[in-house]
């Protein structure tokens, strides 16, 4: 979070992607995640960036290339 305030993206069209299970943990790092790609989500909206965030089943690792391939998708079918 501090690096995006510090260094704004600069794209019009973002896609976020963060799977429900990923901020369930010990770690406080990763338990954070959840809350920063909610408030990183609103930011961008606030500026008027096109972005979408994607919840997806599962932790970190699970179904990585499927989450890629949509990612993918929806850039190409949206924003082309």
């Amino acid at each position: 979070m501090e690096f995006e305030q510090q260094h704004p993206m600069q794209t019009q069209h973002i896609y976020l992607s963060l799977g429900d299970k990923e901020e369930h943990t010990k770690n406080a790092v990763m338990a954070a995640v959840g809350d920063n790609i909610r408030t990183l989500h609103s930011r961008l909206a606030e500026r008027g960036t096109d972005c979408t965030l994607e919840w997806n089943s599962g932790g970190h690792f699970k179904d990585a290339d499927l989450r890629t391939a949509k990612a993918f998708r929806w850039t190409m079918e949206e924003h082309t």
